[in-house]
């Protein structure tokens, strides 16, 4: 093998290696609800770790993050099965309520969950300070209790509050008092809720009552064509 062959082929190993190196083989999960919980679960047994990212579409700093995440810091936990990563789309309409639930005030938002509790990144997000992050002794101060799972009913009640809130602000730059105002905005939203009752069941009524007269139509319908044919064959007969 001459030099000139010798070289090419170990510059042809060098950037294969380097091409390989390039991609972990440790998987990013993309969470929805359940599955987060499900990670959850693992996540209060000992030893083991979950590494959030919440991010939006279009938001060029998640996709700065979301490439260090994946090209450089996940490389450095490969052989470690004690800890998974995972992102959160909250650009995603069915994720949204994961962000009401993590509290996520900023983008990119950033959590490791460890020993069922939450730890916060609040650093530059460089491979450095995550992987010090993700590795370091917790002080238990600096954490927080894993909220639940957002129920239908608690989804309910944030609406309704939300909708409160904005009807007493709105009450209040017309000179309504507070108390006044928390008054009118609770009545406002029973009245509607009361009228939405009232209008689904008028609506379950008359489609109710449509296909009753749909029935009996078409009940009519068939006598009169069995009269018919009845007629028919007495014509034949005749």
């Amino acid at each position: 093998m001459s030099i000139i062959n010798l070289n090419l082929y170990i510059n042809i190993l060098i950037l294969i290696s380097s091409f390989s190196n390039s991609f972990s083989k440790k998987n990013i999960m993309n969470l929805n609800g359940k599955e987060v919980d499900k990670e959850i679960k693992k996540a209060s047994q000992s030893n083991y770790k979950l590494f959030i990212v919440f991010y939006l579409k279009k938001c060029q700093y998640c996709d700065i993050v979301l490439k260090t995440l994946k090209t450089q810091i996940i490389k450095n936990f490969e052989d470690e099965d004690e800890i998974s990563f995972g992102t959160i789309n909250l650009s995603n309409q069915n994720n949204v309520w994961l962000g009401l639930r993590f509290n996520v005030t900023r983008i990119s938002y950033i959590i490791l969950i460890e020993n069922n509790k939450i730890y916060k990144f609040q650093k530059t997000f460089e491979e450095k300070e995550v992987i010090q992050f993700i590795n370091e002794e917790k002080n238990i101060e600096d954490a927080f209790d894993i909220p639940k799972e957002i129920t239908l009913f608690s989804k309910l009640k944030a609406a309704l509050n939300e909708l409160s809130s904005k009807i007493e602000r709105f009450l209040e730059m017309y000179g309504v008092n507070k108390k006044w105002s928390k008054i009118i905005s609770y009545l406002s939203i029973i009245f509607v809720i009361t009228s939405f009752i009232y209008l689904e069941s008028k609506l379950i009524d008359s489609c109710k009552n449509s296909c009753k007269k749909k029935n009996v139509n078409e009940s009519i319908k068939e006598e009169k064509n069995e009269n018919k044919k009845d007629d028919k064959e007495k014509i034949k007969k005749d």
